[in-house]
């Protein structure tokens, strides 16, 4: 009942906007769907370097990021976020198919918010949201 009343007053609030990093186009879209239908605005990017250019001048209320990418991985790109003025509390979420405990807690030591297992459940993102997003 709760989470019904929550998307409600989501929906009447403006949109929430997210950028999602991550270099395989299936794993953009699924997540992408699942965003879009709990009324975020979705924006995508394939590739690190790419994305904190594209966060340089667009601002988003999250970044699920996935950690292994070509190039520049989730790793680089979180603590490129970290170092830059204006985007410090811009909250980012680690986005990755394997995570042992120890590996979790190293992705939070390095300054991401969260973490969220591949493939995304509609659960999953639910149970991060109402953890992670302030009441507008």
């Amino acid at each position: 009942m709760r989470l019904f009343s929550l998307q409600k007053e989501r929906s009447m609030a403006p949109a929430h906007c997210i950028l999602i990093i991550d270099d395989n186009a299936v794993n953009r879209r699924m997540a992408q769907i699942v965003f879009q239908k709990l009324g975020w605005k979705v924006e995508t990017m394939d590739n690190g370097a790419r994305a904190l250019l594209h966060l340089a001048t667009h601002r988003y209320d999250l970044v699920l990021l996935d950690i292994s990418m070509p190039g520049m991985n989730g790793l680089d790109v979180c603590q490129q976020i970290r170092a830059t003025p204006g985007l410090r509390d811009l909250r980012v979420i680690a986005y990755t198919a394997h995570v042992l405990p120890e590996q979790q807690q190293r992705f939070l030591a390095s300054g991401f918010d969260d973490v969220l297992l591949k493939p995304l459940s509609s659960r999953a993102v639910q149970e991060l949201l109402m953890a992670q997003t302030p009441c507008r």
